[in-house]
């Protein structure tokens, strides 16, 4: 303001000492209430949304300190809400300049209204150059990227947030309850072996104790690997795929083998970590419900795709066919985690089962648009860092 003091009218230093009392008042609110509420919110985000578009009507041209408000109004719709609600504000912000811009220039262009008005705008020291079209142009299209920008980066924030207090909440688990239970799971067993010699039905009973403990624990094993937020990436995605089948083999027992051709991998590393999901939940189902003695998984290029498959000589799901996509999501059939982790990465998933001998998943995804898009995360990575 004082940089700049011509192009800044007395009715802007006053309406800014208006949105001044008002913000005061709410935080002394919040002080007084302790908590808002959604509704509370919204009225509050309203407000600082109006305010930046009337202010910067009577502080015009490039040295407008005020327009820095709606960057404000779009950090506090990125901190409150996410992407989509950021945007929102963005465009509401837009909307709001431009219907600013139409309601002066078309009291200029009355007749009797524009000859009081063209007396009146300069004394509101309202310059009605910088609001027209091709000066809000550039505004508007600055207000939306910046919009976009706050809004994906409190999305990756709050992504970011949820995988450390889902791997915290994993390593408390490995650390307490996992641990107790497989503690308890070898003082049973040591007295079902000492008993055995007292009472004949004490020891069945320890066995089965003992069994349901060790079974639980698996259950909480597969849980936490479920929880824990994957970081795989092309270059080690082989190795985790084969490390995955070769834990579930010895935990298990089950006859687990991990076929892959191909030496290099490119993917983006949002679609490595769903493959990963993929072949883990898999792995959790086989073990679950399948009775299979035999798993075999298999990742490699094929047709121009990548081509992730699992086959087992299980019981086969409750139906018989070859399904694609669309018919399972059509009849409600199939895994729900493995059908939504394929329609993320907009790969595609055929499903075969014959009842009493076993089922076949194969996911294809197309290699060349990973390519291009793999290109273009890092263009958009580098830019950001």
């Amino acid at each position: 303001m004082w940089m700049e003091p011509t192009q800044i009218s007395w009715w802007a230093h006053w309406l800014l000492g208006i949105y001044i009392i008002h913000g005061t008042a709410v935080m002394f609110l919040l002080r007084f209430r302790k908590q808002s509420t959604p509704a509370f919110r919204s009225l509050v985000h309203a407000a600082d949304l109006v305010w930046p578009a009337l202010i910067s009507a009577f502080a015009t041209g490039t040295g407008n300190p005020f327009f820095l408000f709606f960057v404000f109004v779009l950090a506090a719709a990125a901190y409150r809400w996410g992407l989509w609600e950021t945007v929102g504000t963005a465009a509401a912000s837009v909307i709001l300049l431009w219907l600013e811009s139409v309601a002066i220039h078309l009291g200029f262009l009355g007749s009797v209204e524009g000859f009081l008005l063209r007396h009146h705008w300069p004394q509101l020291g309202i310059d009605v150059i910088e609001l027209e079209p091709k000066h809000l142009f550039m505004r508007s299209v600055y207000l939306l990227v910046m919009g976009w920008l706050f809004g994906y980066l409190a999305e990756q924030q709050k992504r970011l947030r949820a995988e450390v207090e889902r791997g915290r909440f994993a390593r408390e688990l490995h650390d307490g309850a996992l641990q107790s239970m497989i503690a308890v799971a070898m003082q049973l067993d040591v007295l079902r072996r000492h008993s055995v010699s007292l009472a004949v039905t004490v020891a069945p009973e320890l066995g089965r104790i003992h069994d349901l403990l060790l079974e639980e624990a698996r259950k909480l094993r597969e849980l936490m690997q479920q929880m824990k937020p994957l970081d795989v990436e092309a270059k080690n995605l082989r190795a985790h795929l084969n490390e995955l089948v070769e834990r579930f083999q010895r935990e298990t027992g089950i006859t687990a083998r991990f076929v892959c051709e191909s030496s290099v991998v490119a993917m983006r590393p949002r679609v490595c970590d769903a493959v990963a999901r993929i072949v883990q939940e898999g792995l959790v189902n086989v073990r679950k419900h399948s009775g299979a003695s035999h798993v075999v998984v298999q990742f490699d290029r094929w047709n121009g795709h990548w081509r992730l498959t699992m086959e087992d000589d299980g019981r086969g799901f409750p139906f018989s066919g070859c399904f694609s996509h669309a018919d399972l999501e059509a009849d409600g059939r199939g895994p729900l985690v493995i059908k939504e982790c394929v329609r993320l990465i907009e790969g595609e998933l055929t499903l075969e089962s014959i009842a009493g001998r076993g089922s076949r998943l194969v996911i294809t995804i197309p290699q060349k648009r990973q390519a291009g898009l793999s290109i273009l995360s890092d263009l958009i990575q580098s830019e950001l860092s």
